[in-house]
Order: C-alpha cells, then sequence, then structure tokens
C-alpha cells in the first residue's frame, strides 16, 4: 500500500459509476491521477498521455482544462520529481516511463547541482505565478464587465 499513489487514484475508483471529478475542470491533480491509473508500469509518448488522458476526464464527465498552462505536462514534471515517471527522451515527441512504486530521486551532489534545481524550480513556479495573474487579471476584467 501505498498512501502517495492510493492518494493520486483516490477519485480513479469505481469511475464507471461515480467519477470523482465530474464536471471538474483537468487540472494537474485530476491528470496525475489519471495518469498513474492509465500508465503506471509502461512507457508511452507524450503525445499518447495527453490524448488518453483527456479522452479518459471527458468522456466520464469531466471538463476540459482552460488554463493556460497544460496540466498533463504539469503533472508529469510533479510525478517526475516525486520518483514517479521520467522522460526518457527529450522534445515535441518526447516518451515518459510511468512508475507504479516511485523511484528514488537522486539528491544532488554539491552546491553547484543544488543551485541548478533551485533556479529550475524557482523558473516553474514563476511561470506558473505569471500564469495564475493573468487569469486573475482576465477574471477581474470579466467581473468588471459584467457589473456595468
Amino acid at each position: 500500500m501505498n498512501p502517495i499513489l492510493d492518494g493520486y487514484k483516490e477519485g480513479i475508483d469505481n469511475m464507471d459509476r461515480n467519477y470523482k471529478y465530474k464536471g471538474a475542470r483537468l487540472k494537474p491533480k485530476i491528470a496525475k491521477a489519471i495518469i498513474l491509473e492509465l500508465f503506471a508500469g509502461k512507457t508511452a509518448s507524450r503525445r499518447e498521455i495527453d490524448e488518453r488522458v483527456i479522452q479518459y476526464h471527458q468522456s466520464y464527465g469531466g471538463l476540459p482544462s482552460i488554463a493556460k498552462t497544460n496540466p498533463i505536462k504539469a503533472a508529469l514534471r510533479y510525478l517526475k520529481d516525486r520518483g514517479f515517471s521520467e522522460n526518457i527522451s527529450s522534445g515535441s515527441g518526447s516518451t515518459w516511463r510511468i512508475f507504479e512504486i516511485p523511484k528514488p530521486v537522486s539528491e544532488p551532489s554539491n552546491a553547484q547541482e543544488l543551485v541548478g534545481l533551485i533556479k529550475s524550480e524557482i523558473q516553474y513556479l514563476t511561470k506558473q505565478i505569471e500564469s495564475f495573474e493573468r487569469r486573475i487579471s482576465e477574471l477581474e476584467a470579466t467581473l468588471i464587465k459584467s457589473s456595468r
């Protein structure tokens, strides 16, 4: 029993009867659960992962994402950072291996690697914050427009 994996799969059980994410927009948390359900122990192209996750979510009543950032890409990065996946190729035709049990994530072996890791995380989080700020601005504009 794996508490991390169980948490991701929480909304997936008994999908045909009661999909936990019915009516919900596709977000990284939901994408993580579906990726682990469909691909644990398998290797697949990023395109296949994208297509199957979207199809799976929407076929059970989930709604498409409206986020500026791809929730599946964010989910794969999160899973990679926690040892649940690895990108075994690069580029637009990337291939991912999804693990049933997380493999140990290597720790930075020196200060330079640690600095690189921190910079990478800051860059990722900065993009996320910018995306959220744009979305907030869009929502505020919509609210102002609709209140007139």
